[in-house]
């Protein structure tokens, strides 16, 4: 200790707190970067929707629609476009045309939409709530999307479509 009560400071003890400092920092940062860079998709379903100004689809019908969006930083490659259903069916999934190949998302890339045709839906109404949409990346792992509110009940599974004039606001 000095004559005024500070401690001196080395050179050795100088080296030592910015060795400290910037080795946090930097942990810190990495850490950042893993959770920021992480490879994820959002995937969600929608149910009656109408088709219209093309022929590929009948506008006689309503149709549901997959999404697969990639809102990670890392390229993604997912496949098996699926809707699971609950135990208790003869099947576990339906799988969706055009699903099975898979596609490649980037950083920014438009969301993969996979049209669903809502025919022989109503066999599955009595446990709607639980119906999801799943895919699988190349890595094997699995992403869901949520099951659908109680307020989104499916024409298929007894819904009424709200038209403009019954909206609440």
């Amino acid at each position: 200790m000095s004559e005024d009560g500070r401690w001196p400071m080395t050179i050795t003890d100088f080296v030592a707190i910015a060795g400290l400092v910037s080795g946090v920092t930097g942990t810190t940062l990495g850490i950042l970067n893993y959770v920021r860079d992480r490879a994820r998709l959002k995937v969600t379903m929608q149910w009656d929707l109408e088709s219209f100004g093309t022929t590929e689809y009948d506008n006689e019908k309503l149709w549901g629609v997959i999404n697969v969006t990639n809102i990670g930083r890392r390229p993604m490659h997912f496949s098996h476009v699926a809707i699971k259903l609950p135990s208790g069916y003869d099947a576990s999934y339906l799988l969706i045309n055009g699903g099975i190949e898979g596609k490649t998302l980037t950083e920014g890339s438009p969301t993969a939409t996979f049209p669903v045709s809502q025919d022989g839906m109503e066999r599955y109404s009595k446990e709607w709530t639980r119906i999801v949409a799943q895919v699988t990346d190349s890595t094997g792992r699995v992403w869901e999307s949520k099951r659908l509110g109680r307020n989104e009940k499916p024409t298929w599974a007894g819904g009424v479509i709200k038209g403009l004039d019954e909206v609440e606001t």
